[in-house]
């Protein structure tokens, strides 16, 4: 199984580029995961009609993303704060899952600044996430799914990274 976080942007704050890269590292002795950058599209103003003109233009690019990486046959989750927040043991699940029924390509997308356009949200079928109710920067998302992907990964395998409910 491959899984992909697809985002906007390059990972530029300090330190956010070196935990990406410690759990896609950690990650990698279960299955394949990685990170596709998109080119983010320059936003002069962000009135409703630019709005909707930069969600197409960035839907235009993960439908091409996505199609490079198996097309139909690539399960597409959203990341949007108005999606389902799962606990680590739900995030696991999703992976067994996955695996019971051969899914091959999982593509995770952290949208722009703009949230994602409906067209994009239909193709997604009702599989959109939160990481929580706070608001988090991108860049800072992306790391904090790298390492859920991680935690749920590792309690899909008995490993003793996760360990829910001690004190």
């Amino acid at each position: 199984m491959r899984l992909a976080v697809l985002a906007f942007g390059k990972l530029k704050t300090p330190g956010l580029r070196e935990a990406a890269d410690y759990y896609l590292r950690l990650s990698k002795g279960y299955c394949s995961v990685d990170e596709q950058e998109l080119k983010p599209v320059f936003v002069p103003e962000k009135s409703p009609a630019i709005r909707k003109q930069i969600q197409k233009k960035e839907l235009d690019l993960i439908r091409k993303s996505l199609h490079s990486q198996g097309g139909s046959r690539n399960l597409l989750y959203l990341l949007d704060e108005g999606g389902k927040s799962l606990r680590t043991e739900e995030w696991a699940e999703l992976i067994r899952a996955w695996e019971r029924d051969g899914i091959q390509n999982v593509t995770f997308c952290i949208g722009s600044s703009l949230g994602f356009a409906d067209e994009l949200r239909s193709d997604a079928k009702g599989r959109i996430l939160s990481l929580g109710t706070q608001t988090l920067p991108h860049e800072l998302a992306r790391v904090v799914l790298l390492e859920q992907l991680y935690r749920a990964l590792s309690v899909t395998r008995g490993h003793p990274y996760h360990n829910e409910g001690s004190s």
